[in-house]
């Protein structure tokens, strides 16, 4: 299961550790939960990796997106029900990840059905969340230390969990490398990184749809096809995170002036 792990890194690797780092750093100064969250789920990460692995958008890619609701459920559930140091849930979580895309990468078709298949789930599951969660405000907090100590400690985590990155394969672009980061800055409102994921779920099928294509048929260069799915998916994903604010807002609303 692990005879695909390479610890030499390459240009591209150096290159995603640069910008989750920066990313990440840049969250830990944000006050709201909910824009920390929304670090998570705008696709620079899940770009870069996708760039780094160098390999087709196919139903792994798709399916790693499960496992990252997957690990933001499994913090918040071992934080807050289970009462976990942040730090060992956030382990477990990662843990969980690893294991399941490592199983799973081997047995994971390739066919075109199974792929929309896995992108479809993705849609309605991620619609269904959207629609049933719930949207209490989280507490704002940033973190006290300077950004000299913050950053390299930042890319310290980044850099271990690269180790990794070639054991999950296309699993790896939605990979929790940034969702750790803002896991343990947002530990007093974890509520708010879970209630964001569903946004990824519902925008991500188009832009995965647009990348396979734009790459298998169209032979576009790899960043050429990135720049078209990431067009597509923050056209979806930005009027979705607007009514998530307006969501959270009316509740923070109604909970300070009840009826």
């Amino acid at each position: 299961m692990f005879g695909h792990l390479h610890l030499a890194f390459e240009f591209y690797d150096y290159l995603l550790i640069f910008v989750v780092t920066a990313l990440g750093t840049f969250s830990a100064y944000l006050q709201d939960p909910q824009l920390k969250a929304v670090t998570a789920t705008v696709p620079i990460p899940f770009g870069f990796a996708y760039i780094a692995i160098g390999l087709p958008i196919g139903a792994a890619n798709a399916g790693g997106a499960l496992l990252c609701l997957l690990y933001v459920h499994v913090v918040r559930i071992l934080t807050y029900k289970a009462h976990l140091p942040i730090i060992l849930s956030i382990a477990v979580g990662i843990f969980i990840f690893v294991i399941l895309g490592a199983f799973l990468l081997p047995i994971c078709p390739e066919g075109e059905g199974f792929f929309f298949l896995v992108c479809a789930i993705n849609f309605v599951l991620g619609l269904v969340l959207f629609q049933t969660q719930t949207y209490e405000p989280g507490k704002h907090y940033k973190t006290p230390l300077p950004v000299y100590i913050k950053a390299p400690v930042v890319a310290l985590v980044i850099t271990g969990l690269m180790v990794v990155k070639k054991i999950i394969g296309g699993f790896a672009t939605s990979f929790p490398m940034m969702n750790s980061v803002v896991s343990y800055e947002s530990r007093h409102s974890l509520g708010d990184q879970c209630r964001q994921i569903p946004l990824f779920l519902i925008a991500a099928p188009v832009m995965w749809i647009s990348m396979r294509y734009a790459e298998t048929i169209g032979k576009l260069n790899h960043w050429l096809v990135l720049a078209i799915g990431v067009t597509l998916y923050m056209i979806i994903f930005w009027p979705l995170n607007q009514e998530l604010k307006r969501r959270i807002k009316a509740t923070a609303t109604e909970s300070t002036h009840p009826i």
